[in-house]
């Protein structure tokens, strides 16, 4: 996630820029590399007719540009219906896009970066051509580089047994005795002249110490552990550049295979002249136990075309063996912004200098686990090809949009993954390549920009139906991608805003690299659900400063009703308290306004908290790091499931959960009410809002009340904001009188009881009150009215908060007493809000005297609001009332004692 980082009012001659995703952190580039850019474009003033990437100076094209955006468009215009604008030429109350420019601004393309030393940062900028004449530039940001990893010194243990090998094994956690089973099969190989370079990926102490017993005795394995976790694909990069410069061929090596003794030996009279040679495997599980005596099993090993290998690599790591100059072509890998392999990258890279072996028996065993990211299944397809074609019937048959979705979703995840492959290769191999093989890899390029690479994929794709299963189809879901890329530039020709017939989006998925956690559910609304509770992906290092995590589903930079004040101020307070903390989103941030920062500290007492509290965009980043150390704090029921699955992975007792009020009473009896409710199971320390509220969990023995509560959670009151206690005459001379009603008619609102509220006024209205009144509603969006019946009308709530308001209707049908209405008796209104169990009117009453508490009823709630109607004259009862019993200050709220034993309890 990344954006301009001003938080004041674009001027006309700027340009406004968002990244989808941040770029790499640094880059290695070797003999020339490309990094995969996709965000948003616009000027305030003028519409943008061409836009460039500009590279060190070098303007190259972009893959597409002027696609439309939604999302930035409801952000630019969030109080209009973008389906239905056709009749307005400009929104003053935009003042970044008056014009409409936000809508056709989504872009992405490949930044092409040229060979330079370590340490020459690359800048990368944006170039847009102006209607009318005239330029603006704006910079994406400058890329430092580095290097991959520096090789490892050993002397050759075996000279006179032949050419040296670097066996170069990258590790993670792995189970001891199975790391050491395949230690013990290297050393079995009847080839002696070998070494064994180990990246360790930042394994848990007690696993990285196991593998360095196995092998420490031995001067032929060199074990270095990285500080950071990189991923199997960067550990592999690294694990390959730690390689000899002495080797002359090199193999890769999983941490808990097992190699037949001749493996080695095998490969290298295998090569020929070839760049690689791979084999066969034998399958087994964990146990050891055959599952198949070949990989091999439903699809055609093809090694020899280059467009095959691209779509559907077939060479497996781990039974491969290649020569020193592929290893010095294919080092460093492309930036990991997708889900890449590197068995696939490296196999490209050797066909691409020349030929490549296969040995056609097994030699080694290739254990398969459950969670392995990619197996024998998978590779092979896991349906044979008639299943496979049913598949794509039935998909024919899904709703229209969610089949787009679909091609949307292969698009950038699946082709514009093989773009950035292709155009590596194409940079660093095209002057040795074959004509033939450079040829596929252009078609594949111009697939994307021309009609010629269409019918290529299409041809190759209906071989299937005659049992060439080599790429198992892929070229006809790479098909869909580019046919949703034309039909999304059709759609946008011309368009500077929305149309009701054609909704297609450019929005890109918030991660580009889905892995195996993030499994895709077929329903919308399933997969909505899916990726609000699937767990972020925190890598751990070892030289990661500890953080006090605090994970929320989005900021809010816009928040009018206060849902995120108080996970501010407990920011706030623990950095107060000598404790770093970083914010972490847990939904798909999208593009924020500029001002977004400034927004989260308008708040009184949160000016400037961002100077000390980090932000990271969970969805966005490729990967979150901690420390093993870390602490995690949820603050609603999803990102309680981000935090266990989170603390489960670092082995830690337990999280912080904010528990805010109830949540399964938010929703429908049904699937997110059951996961809420399952949230309060987890292992967790909670904070409670309000006693009320802690309370109700007490009577019930819900979630830490089921064990011992009390010395399991904490208390405190949120504070209500406002000036100091009225006094009667403040409240004298209302020659209008009003009444407003707090509750969202939104469904994620229902607690507040928005159609019961209305349905009591309505009896009220009919018996007399309130004749003459104004009437607001504080939750009512836009510039529409609603009918309360009698041809009376509820209006918005102006933003100057109305004038001469008495009375207040704040209903909430849970267990927390709800802040509204706390705020309007501490503002001298006579409130009525609901009572829900132990939130009894004697308990309101506590709070404030302007609380009238009632049943929710249709009877209970007009009653009430007769009862306010007949007392607003009593000014005195209303003065008084005004001295709420709560707390007005946020650090009496969160005392110094508390945020301790919060965090104490992290520890414990």
């Amino acid at each position: 996630m990344a954006s301009q980082a001003s938080t004041e009012e674009a001027p006309a001659g700027e340009l406004i820029v968002h990244l989808d995703a941040p770029l790499p952190e640094s880059l290695a580039i070797g003999a020339g590399t490309a990094v995969f850019v996709s965000g948003t474009c616009f000027c305030p003033s003028k519409r943008i007719r061409s836009l460039q990437l500009v590279v060190d100076g070098d303007l190259q094209s972009l893959m597409a540009h002027g696609m439309p955006r939604l999302d930035v468009f409801r952000m630019q215009h969030p109080e209009l219906d973008p389906f239905d604008t056709g009749g307005i030429e400009r929104d003053a109350d935009s003042p970044d896009d008056p014009q409409f420019h936000s809508y056709s601004s989504g872009f992405w393309g490949i930044a092409r970066v040229a060979p330079r030393h370590v340490g020459e940062d690359c800048e990368l900028r944006l170039r847009a051509q102006l209607d009318g004449g005239g330029e603006m530039e704006a910079e994406l940001g400058r890329l430092p580089t580095t290097a991959v990893a520096t090789p490892a010194v050993v002397e050759e243990p075996d000279p006179s047994g032949g050419a040296l090998v670097a066996i170069c094994m990258a590790t993670y956690d792995p189970a001891p005795e199975m790391f050491l089973r395949q230690v013990d099969s290297i050393r079995a190989q009847t080839h002696r002249n070998w070494v064994c370079v180990i990246s360790d990926d930042c394994s848990r102490p007690e696993r990285f110490a196991a593998m360095k017993d196995a092998v420490e005795r031995d001067p032929r394995f060199v074990v270095s552990r990285s500080p950071r976790r990189l991923g199997f694909y960067r550990n592999f990069e690294r694990a390959l550049g730690m390689a000899p410069t002495g080797a002359r061929y090199v193999a890769m090596a999983d941490q808990d295979d097992s190699w037949h003794p001749d493996k080695l030996e095998t490969l290298l009279g295998a090569l020929g002249n070839a760049r690689l040679v791979y084999s066969d495997a034998r399958l087994v599980d964990p146990g050891g136990h055959v599952v198949s005596n070949t990989y091999w099993t439903h699809r055609r090993n093809n090694h020899w075309s280059m467009a095959s290998l691209l779509m559907a690599n077939c060479v497996t790591g781990a039974a491969s063996l290649f020569r020193r100059d592929v290893l010095d072509t294919a080092l460093p890998f492309p930036p990991p912004q997708f889900a890449h392999f590197h068995d696939h990258w490296v196999g490209l890279t050797a066909l691409a200098l020349g030929d490549i072996a296969f040995v056609e028996r097994p030699l080694y065993d290739y254990v398969q686990h459950g969670d392995a990211v990619i197996g024998h299944a998978a590779a092979n397809g896991l349906l044979t090809a008639p299943s496979r074609r049913q598949g794509r019937v039935e998909r024919l048959r899904q709703n229209p949009q969610e089949r787009v979705a679909r091609w949307r979703m292969t698009f950038f995840v699946a082709n514009c993954r093989l773009t950035q492959f292709a155009a590596v290769l194409q940079m660093r191999c095209a002057a040795r390549m074959e004509r033939s093989k450079r040829r596929s890899i252009d078609r594949f390029l111009r697939a994307d920009r021309s009609l010629v690479g269409l019918p290529w994929l299409w041809l190759r794709g209906r071989r299937e139906l005659s049992g060439r299963t080599e790429t198992l189809g892929a070229e006809m879901g790479l098909l869909a991608g580019f046919l949703w890329r034309r039909l999304l530039a059709a759609s946008a020709r011309g368009r500077r805003r929305p149309s009701r017939r054609l909704r297609m989006d450019a929005l890109p998925p918030s991660n580009l690299a889905p892995g195996p956690r993030m499994r895709q559910p077929a329903g919308p609304a399933t997969r909505v659900l899916a990726e609000r509770t699937a767990p972020l992906d925190f890598a751990t290092g070892d030289d990661v400063p500890q953080r006090v995590n605090l994970l929320v589903s989005a900021v809010a930079p816009d928040d009018p009703h206060g849902d995120q004040t108080a996970r501010l101020q407990i920011a706030r307070r623990l950095t107060e308290r000598g404790h770093r903390v970083r914010i972490v989103t847990c939904e798909p941030a999208g593009p924020l306004p500029r001002s977004w920062r400034r927004g989260m500290e308008s708040s009184a007492g949160l000016e400037g908290l961002l100077d000390g509290v980090e932000v990271a965009f969970g969805r966005e980043a490729q990967r979150v790091e901690v420390s093993r150390s870390d602490a995690f704090m949820a603050t609603d029921w999803q990102t309680a499931h981000v935090a266990h699955a989170a603390v489960q992975g670092l082995g830690a007792p337990r999280f912080a959960y904010l528990v805010e009020d109830y949540a399964p009473f938010r929703f429908p009896m049904g699937s997110r009410a059951a996961l809420a409710t399952e949230s309060y199971g987890f292992p967790h320390f909670a904070l409670f809002s309000t006693e009320l509220l802690r309370d109700y969990f007490r009577r019930h023995a819900i979630g830490v009340y089921s064990r011992d509560g009390d010395n399991e959670s904490a208390m405190f009151q949120p504070v209500v904001p406002g000036a100091a206690p009225l006094r009667a005459q403040d409240l004298a001379g209302h020659q209008t009188r009003g009444l407003v009603v707090h509750a969202r008619p939104e469904a994620h609102a229902s607690h507040e009881m928005f159609d019961l509220a209305v349905l009591g006024l309505d009896r009220a209205l009919a018996a007399g009150a309130f004749g003459g009144w104004r009437i607001y509603g504080a939750g009512l969006a836009g510039p529409g009215r609603v009918a309360v019946g009698g041809g009376t009308y509820m209006e918005p709530l102006p933003p100057s908060g109305g004038t001469g308001i008495d009375v207040g209707l704040a209903l909430h049908h849970t267990p927390h007493p709800g802040l509204a209405q706390i705020e309007m008796a501490a503002a001298g209104m006579l409130t009525v809000t609901s009572a829900f169990e132990n939130k009894t009117p004697e308990a309101m009453a506590e709070v404030s005297t302007n609380l009238i508490t009632v049943q929710p009823t249709l009877e209970g709630i007009a009653a009430g609001l007769l009862e306010a109607a007949a007392g607003v004259d009593d000014l005195e009862r209303r003065a008084s009332g005004s001295r709420v019993n709560w707390s007005r200050d946020w650090n009496d709220s969160l005392p110094n004692a508390l945020i301790d034993r919060l965090v104490a309890s992290l520890e414990a």
